[in-house]
């Protein structure tokens, strides 16, 4: 799997390609179904699988006072992405620059002249362009302009609804369980192991980890995890 970060690191001569776009924080299983649903377009139509993905989350610069917890960093969103099969994930800086480019350029900029899309797979409710002012609707207006079919996926899996909003309330309950069936897989923190004095692997009778959580993760509610 190929990965670039910017649209004009696109590697020279980049082919056709079925393009989906999302934050994919947590890479849950609603993600999963979407990318899927990519990778076997890329396959019908003989294009290349691109996930384009933004860091930081895109709330960090529209409104940093209500910016989420993150589920994974983008490096382990990048790993989890390329367990799903895909051909490429291509990583937009989130820059106040990007936040005010009109949907028309978006479009034209980073998914018909960087990527080559043929068709673009997103969420029913994904928003983009300069205050949120495209939608679906006119994602597909742009398709029928410059050449690219719209794919829009209700992020489900087995009939249920995903979100890492809803993942995010589960780990700050600390019901980290039900947490995973959104996931997938189980919840994991990324840290630093910290040394303590060793009382929790004596009390428990079983080895414990102290972990230095990064700035910004998701982090369970108070308790012992095992």
């Amino acid at each position: 799997m190929e990965t670039w970060r910017g649209i004009d690191a696109t590697p020279e001569g980049w082919p056709a390609s079925v393009v989906a776009i999302g934050v994919f924080d947590g890479v849950h299983r609603g993600h999963a179904a979407l990318v899927r649903t990519a990778a076997k377009a890329a396959a019908e139509r003989e294009a290349r699988c691109v996930v384009v993905t933004f860091d930081p989350h895109p709330t960090a610069v529209v409104a940093p006072h209500a910016v989420p917890a993150q589920l994974a960093s983008v490096d382990r969103r990048i790993e989890l992405l390329e367990s799903l099969g895909v051909d490429a994930v291509c990583v937009l800086p989130f820059t106040k620059e990007l936040s005010q480019l009109s949907p028309e350029y978006f479009v034209r900029h980073v998914l018909v002249g960087g990527l080559h899309a043929k068709a673009v797979v997103v969420g029913e409710n994904w928003r983009f362009g300069h205050k949120a002012a495209g939608n679906i609707g006119t994602l597909a207006e742009l398709g029928a302009e410059y050449g690219f079919e719209v794919l829009p996926q209700t992020l489900t899996a087995d009939d249920e609804v995903y979100s890492s909003t809803r993942v995010r309330k589960l780990v700050a309950e600390g019901d980290v369980a039900a947490a995973a069936e959104v996931l997938g897989r189980d919840f994991g923190v990324e840290g630093t192991v910290v040394h303590g004095e060793g009382r929790g692997g004596t009390a428990l009778g079983f080895p414990t980890a102290n972990l230095d959580g990064s700035a910004g993760m998701a982090i369970p509610a108070d308790g012992v995890y095992a």
